[in-house]
């Protein structure tokens, strides 16, 4: 996979330049991806039934970080622009026809459909994605939003005309891009958001399908919409997601055939159904942008001092790790997922505790400890989420690793609730915790968790060279500089040591072989309008 269309501001002139440097498609240059040439011509009608584990807590994209509220409202709204629901490291249009950059780098200007309605049969226009991405940037007192941060650059909007908008920015920032085009950043109606304030109970969007149903703890269901302004899209009637708590219930659907469609099933379970249902299922799997990290609280003694924190992440086996807790399932990184912005494993390989020699690095690790004043190892708390992901084994695991150097951690296990308290005051020595993103592009990566004020900076360190670094690469504009700014930054990052990536977790996603039209993305979330998917 190449993270070129996510690396640099990219108009539509960047588009038809690069069909003949990279050979991309004419379908991206267009925006709407096509029907390749010698592909069965899409069947219509049908409804592609779904399974998620739980109910979203409301309806509200802009204050969510659930998936569970994507799984409700992303097929039934739009963006400006998206990730290529057939090719995930490319950005096209959805709501926008064009986007030009200016030569300073401090705006875009995108022009949008001028036949886009909302399901209340109002017409979309700049007016509302003003109004939306105001809302996002710069929200009034009382509304949320969680993804403020990543339009940080944007310092106004304008609309300049009915169907043209303009973004002003402060400074360059080439990763505007990828936010913009990920699952999160919908355009949402002005109408209805200056009357009611958030969109929370309402599911009034421009896309391809509208909300139909809600039944809590059961099921809800989208219908097609009529009056989607792409004239052959969608191919299916609808979408129907099956609520159902329980995994193996769920894998008994797949098997079934009750579901077409279950995102996130476990790696054993992907393989059993390879296994013994290959001819009905076809499994997706890539390397998430989802890291299973453990963080240490660098205000506290003994974690203040570098030594000790290096002879911690000395004394893990990322190799085992991944083995143990996800079944080999996924891939050993650093700090940026393994790929185009990253450190190559050689290099990453001289940081502590990536070495594959695991005696050496606990020999180093007892070195570092006994040159801290602790040659006899010290007793310490490990905290970790009840019944969320790998953190219960995840803890297991580590106070193991943890044990072979002398460190004795005792383990509070909390629930959910208790455990984001935690975390939101730093009150740990050691914790699990977890590294998402939307994209691969390092302002996803880096700037809520290693930044000096990143919200999700959990460890407390403070590193005007990080911060410096992070506000180089995400306002650098030429991409080979921005590569190498962001491989500085990881290697800053790993320097500090205050947040230890154990491994990215593998993803796996089952259809049916009844479903078309989909490819799998390394963030799903990116992928859920489902306006090209047909049944056969």
């Amino acid at each position: 996979m190449t993270d070129h269309l996510l690396m640099s501001p990219y108009t539509r002139r960047n588009f038809i330049r690069d069909i003949a440097i990279y050979g991309i498609g004419a379908g991206a240059v267009l925006g709407m991806p096509g029907i390749a040439l010698g592909q069965e011509e899409p069947k219509r009608g049908g409804i592609l039934n779904l399974v998620t584990s739980g109910d979203p807590p409301n309806f509200d994209p802009f204050a969510s970080t659930t998936s569970f509220v994507l799984h409700v409202v992303a097929a039934c709204y739009n963006s400006l622009i998206m990730m290529d629901p057939d090719h995930p490291d490319q950005i096209i249009g959805d709501l926008a026809t064009d986007w030009v950059q200016a030569d300073d780098g401090l705006s875009y200007t995108f022009t949008i459909v001028q036949n886009a309605k909302f399901h209340d049969g109002t017409p979309l226009t700049s007016a509302d994605v003003k109004h939306t991405f105001d809302i996002v940037r710069d929200p009034p007192e009382g509304i949320i939003s969680a993804r403020k941060s990543l339009l940080a650059a944007v310092s106004s909007i304008d609309a300049v005309d009915a169907y043209t908008v303009r973004f002003n920015l402060s400074r360059p920032s080439p990763g505007l891009l990828a936010s913009l085009a990920t699952g999160w950043f919908i355009v949402a109606p002005k109408h209805v958001l200056e009357a009611k304030g958030t969109m929370s109970e309402d599911v009034i969007g421009s896309g391809p399908f509208k909300f139909k149903e809600y039944i809590r703890g059961v099921s809800y269901e989208m219908e097609r919409n009529p009056d989607y302004h792409v004239a052959d899209r969608p191919f299916i009637d609808g979408l129907k997601y099956y609520i159902v708590p329980d995994e193996s219930t769920r894998f008994a659907y797949l098997r079934s055939g009750q579901i077409d469609f279950y995102d996130g099933l476990a790696g054993k379970d992907a393989r059993a159904a390879e296994r013994d249902f290959p001819d009905s299922v076809t499994i997706y799997s890539a390397t998430s942008y989802v890291g299973d990290p453990f963080t240490m609280n660098a205000a506290r003694a003994p974690f203040d001092d570098i030594r000790v924190r290096k002879a911690i992440a000395f004394s893990v086996n990322h190799d085992e790790a991944l083995k143990v807790l996800m079944d080999g399932d996924g891939q050993v990184g650093g700090h940026l997922i393994p790929g185009q912005w990253s450190i190559g494993a050689e290099e990453l390989a001289t940081f502590p505790g990536y070495g594959k020699d695991v005696e050496a690095n606990r020999a180093e690790a007892k070195r570092l400890l006994a040159e801290a004043g602790y040659p006899d190892g010290f007793e310490t708390t490990l905290k970790a989420r009840k019944a969320a992901g790998t953190h219960e084994a995840r803890a297991l695991f580590l106070a193991d690793q943890f044990a072979k150097i002398g460190i004795k951690a005792t383990l509070a296990i909390q629930e959910s609730a208790e455990y984001f308290e935690t975390m939101k005051n730093r009150n740990f020595d050691i914790a699990t915790n977890v590294i998402s993103a939307l994209s691969s592009d390092p302002d996803f990566m880096f700037g809520a968790f290693h930044t000096s004020d990143g919200a999700l900076n959990y460890s407390g360190l403070r590193s005007p060279e990080i911060d410096a670094l992070f506000l180089a690469q995400s306002q650098e504009t030429d991409p080979a500089k921005r590569v190498e700014l962001a491989r500085e930054l990881e290697r800053a990052t790993l320097n500090v040591i205050g947040t230890v990536v154990l491994y990215f977790k593998g993803k796996f996603i089952a259809t049916s072989k009844r479903v078309n039209g989909y490819t799998m993305h390394p963030e799903p979330d990116n992928n859920r309008r489902y306006q090209n998917v047909w049944l056969s």
